[in-house]
């Protein structure tokens, strides 16, 4: 997941920490199921529908325990769980990036950022994304802990300079770039091809000029989402 607030040191601490803890894990590929690596890292897991957070852990008996709230969405529980062990490796990658004491918000981010490359661990993903043409759907079958949209955004850590948006029953909900400067408006060539997409109920690829844009429609009963990615294949100086 691109983030513009966090050094290139910091992420490459984050990435060869996630790999140290993978392989304390003897984790040899994906998909990453973030239950499972917590039990093998001999933390325990309880799932407690009465605590107010999400997930929480602490440390009982010089071990790690960690509470989640029951989900829905086996990805969302993927993903707390993934959070929770981030938090617990925070003052880790505290102590190997040389950082001074991180407040709350400083911690959360990198918990995020740790979870997020939990489940979509750097040294495979981009590896992947390359080999399946950065393919949503085809790196959700592979990455099936994972959430579309977590996808989505990680495909952002990649070289080319893109967007990605996310339109919810027809709305656009939210929209990022890995590049600097002003985010690109939403253009007439996306609107076409996510048309195109919305009408069919099918994923769209097509290029035009110097960039190309695929849609991927993300349906279940009652709900209807799709995302967008635009890529620039040259850009100008």
């Amino acid at each position: 997941m691109w983030c513009e607030t966090i050094n290139e040191a910091e992420l490459q601490g984050v990435s060869c920490l996630v790999d140290q803890v993978l392989r304390d894990a003897a984790w040899s590929g994906p998909p990453v199921d973030s239950l499972r690596l917590a039990r093998r890292l001999g933390m325990t897991i309880a799932i407690d529908a009465r605590q107010e957070p999400r997930g929480r852990h602490v440390r009982l008996g010089g071990k790690t325990a960690i509470f989640v709230r029951p989900e829905p969405r086996p990805e969302r529980l993927q993903w707390t769980v993934a959070h929770e062990i981030g938090e617990s490796l925070a003052h880790r990658l505290e102590e190997a990036v040389g950082a001074a004491d991180w407040g709350e918000a400083e911690r959360e981010q990198r918990a995020n950022l740790l979870a997020t490359r939990l489940l979509l661990p750097t040294r495979w993903f981009e590896r992947d994304a390359r080999a399946l043409g950065a393919d949503l759907l085809a790196l959700k079958a592979r990455y099936a802990t994972a959430s579309h949209e977590l996808i989505a955004w990680r495909l952002l850590d990649l070289d080319e300079p893109a967007v990605t948006t996310v339109i919810d029953q027809g709305r656009l909900t939210r929209r990022r770039s890995n590049f600097g400067g002003r985010l690109p408006g939403w253009t007439a060539f996306e609107r076409e091809c996510l048309a195109e997409s919305q009408a069919k109920s099918q994923p769209v690829v097509r290029s035009k000029n110097d960039c190309s844009v695929a849609v991927w429609p993300v349906h279940e009963p009652g709900w209807r989402r799709e995302i967008v990615r635009l890529v620039f294949h040259d850009v100008a100086e």
